[in-house]
């Protein structure tokens, strides 16, 4: 049943609204509108309005690509159709300029998350990429071991003699060993970070301790934003209790394997005191909404 009477206080709601202009402050795509939006995907954004207050309103359809920092004007259009035919209008915002400050303040860097498994390094990365897109882009990793259905990050399969092949060749620039179900080699190649840096977005990665290091000596230590993950938890043995809980959640991992992180994990941890040279930031991944926006603020310039 229609909710007439919600829409009549929202047009109310607009009769009082003073149409501001306003910047984007992150958007994403909503690819399977719900019913009464259309068929075709639309954009929902962030927005900024001139006295400071937000809101989340679509983007037109016309106008130029969005963006982070772009600015915007409102417009009053028709946002869905009810089931009686009732149109419903609202405001959607065209954008109309896209030049400013630089997104990035350093010419060139590679944004790196390091933490144990388990510590949300993935689900971080995913939310960063949907809160910057198409401004960042993450780093596909380089293993010899087969690409799973699991797999949420760009992966790039090669052999054991390909991998030692391009480590001579120094083409894999940080490397390590994981124990994930089975060992296998694992790490990231040079012209895959410039590619990005070419396009003008930002490297994620996700890294342990030895990517880091690697990543660290071969791009040089300026060159890495680094954010170090912990699990939540007052002591060490309160934050591997936390992981164990998630490592089992996922179901995607025998006990014996599971111990394996967990030690794996415990020195993961121990590094962040023994090698803190290597972490600009240390964040307690508690709430995932709060840890996001701890590190939006570092890649974003403040105002």
């Amino acid at each position: 049943m229609d909710r007439i009477p919600a829409l009549h206080r929202r047009l109310k709601e607009l009769e009082r609204m003073n149409f501001q202009r306003g910047k984007i402050l992150s958007f994403t795509t909503i690819r399977h509108p719900p019913a009464g939006f259309g068929p075709e995907p639309y954009i929902v954004a962030l927005i900024e309005h001139l006295d400071g207050s937000k809101s989340l309103a679509q983007l037109t359809r016309e106008g130029i690509p969005p963006a982070i920092g772009a600015e915007v004007i409102p417009h009053l259009r028709r946002i869905r159709t009810m089931r009686s035919g009732l149109h419903i209008n609202d405001l959607k915002y065209e954008v109309i300029e896209t030049q400013g400050a630089p997104l990035f303040t350093m010419h060139a860097y590679v944004l790196a998350l390091t933490g144990p498994s388990g510590v949300g390094k993935t689900t971080i990365t995913r939310s960063l990429l949907s809160l910057f897109h198409p401004l960042v882009e993450q780093v596909p990793l380089v293993a010899t071991r087969r690409p799973r259905k699991t797999d949420l990050e760009p992966f790039v399969h090669v052999s054991e003699d390909e991998f030692e092949a391009m480590v001579a060749r120094g083409e894999i620039i940080a490397h390590t060993v994981f124990t994930d179900r089975h060992e296998y080699r694992a790490g990231y190649r040079r012209e895959d970070i410039e590619a990005v840096w070419k396009q003008t977005r930002l490297p994620i990665v996700t890294t342990d301790i030895r990517l880091l290091e690697g990543l660290s000596k071969a791009l040089g230590r300026e060159t890495i934003l680094s954010c170090g993950l912990l699990p939540p938890g007052t002591s060490r043995r309160r934050m591997l209790s936390a992981l164990l809980h998630r490592l089992r959640s996922r179901g995607q991992n025998t006990e014996e394997q599971i111990e394996l992180q967990l030690r794996s994990a415990e020195a993961d941890m121990k590094a962040f005191s023994t090698k803190s040279d290597l972490f600009d930031h240390l964040f307690v991944n508690d709430r995932l909404e709060t840890c996001v926006e701890s590190i939006k603020e570092l890649v974003v310039p403040q105002n």
